[in-house]
């Protein structure tokens, strides 16, 4: 039997998870074995096959709740499992990205019980984990973590009354995703023709839109002293970053020039 190889690192945990009386370890799954041979053994003889049920705790997210049971295959991911039940909370206004999937597991030792926690990668399978430790061995906690930043988009284009919003984002979180985000925010469905864009005085440059947000929102806040700011739209054809780059590059430039020719 092949058995499943864990690489981890170390990592902060909900710090309202955990008992006084047990060892608590902390660790993060980032990646499994290969080969699924004894995962398979435990689902063939499962009378569900493929399919089970999660039981994750939720009072972290939403505080008048102690866990959700949702059914999942095993080749649910744990991207999917968040998105599932931030689903079924209706919570479609905030950043995925931006909360986690926390499995403790518990063994008995000679000092007593040991509870170690893994915070899990978003392509881990948790139903698989689940499935390799016995009965009520484990469960699962969803997290949001405080790891955000505040990004401004003027979304007037979406939404007429409105003039601009406040999304707080993951380091991760693409360009797609904030515009996703947005257009749930304002009720719309999604569409894959708007873009956001970098706008001054001096023209505009569109967002790839695979692009991570927050590090153009970081470039962003030095483009409000220029009247620059974050837009979205829509869009006729897709940028690529080295335009994005040299239109940064050519205003910056621009706003220095005038600054000497100020001085002089």
């Amino acid at each position: 039997m092949t058995m499943l190889k864990y690489q981890v690192r170390s990592s902060s945990r909900p710090t309202a998870y955990g008992s006084p009386s047990s060892s608590t370890h902390d660790t993060t799954l980032t990646s499994r074995s290969n080969s699924l041979a004894s995962l398979n053994s435990v689902d063939s003889a499962n009378s569900e096959g493929d399919w089970g049920t999660l039981r994750v705790y939720t009072s972290n997210v939403k505080a008048c709740t102690a866990y959700k049971t949702i059914r999942v295959s095993t080749q649910c991911t744990t991207k999917s499992v968040i998105e599932t039940i931030l689903s079924k909370f209706k919570i479609s206004c905030k950043d995925t990205n931006l909360f986690e999937l926390w499995m403790e597991v518990t063994t008995k030792a000679t000092t007593g019980v040991v509870r170690t926690l893994l915070r899990l990668d978003y392509t881990a399978r948790p139903l698989q984990l689940q499935r390799c430790h016995p009965a009520n061995m484990s469960r699962f906690i969803l997290h949001m973590t405080s790891e955000g930043t505040l990004v401004r988009v003027h979304d007037h284009n979406i939404s007429p009354q409105s003039n601009y919003k406040s999304l707080l984002l993951a380091e991760e979180t693409t360009c797609r995703e904030a515009i996703d985000i947005l257009l749930s925010m304002n009720r719309k469905e999604p569409e894959g023709d708007y873009a956001l864009f970098l706008t001054a005085p001096e023209g505009e440059a569109q967002i790839p839109s695979e692009v991570s947000l927050v590090p153009i929102a970081a470039i962003n806040s030095k483009l409000a002293e220029m009247n620059g700011k974050l837009l979205v739209r829509k869009h006729c054809r897709e940028n690529n970053l080295e335009r994005v780059e040299a239109f940064l590059l050519n205003l910056f430039a621009s706003q220095q020039a005038d600054t000497n020719e100020s001085q002089k």
